[in-house]
């Protein structure tokens, strides 16, 4: 016996809701480090591939991005493994 539901795709519309809730955050937390930092340094180079400016601006694009690459690649390791379940 199946279940027949109107609901197709709820989890899916939760788990974009949290992806983007995330990466807002991601930007906020950007802006306090940004806003707050530069005292002593007036950049970072992470792992050496790019330089970017502690400034407000800057680190909340770059907090955005690290967020959407860290969750991208979670979700589409999650949908992978979800087709051999």
């Amino acid at each position: 016996m199946t279940i027949q539901s109107d609901d197709t795709g709820v989890g899916r519309r939760i788990l974009l809701s949290l992806g983007v809730g995330m990466i807002a955050l991601g930007g906020v937390l950007g802006f306090v480090v940004g806003a707050n930092g530069g005292g002593e340094f007036n950049a970072i180079k992470p792992f050496g591939l790019l330089t970017v400016p502690i400034s407000p601006g800057a680190m909340t694009l770059y907090g955005m991005v690290v967020i959407t690459v860290a969750i991208g690649t979670l979700y589409g390791l999650v949908s992978v493994a979800s087709r051999y379940d």
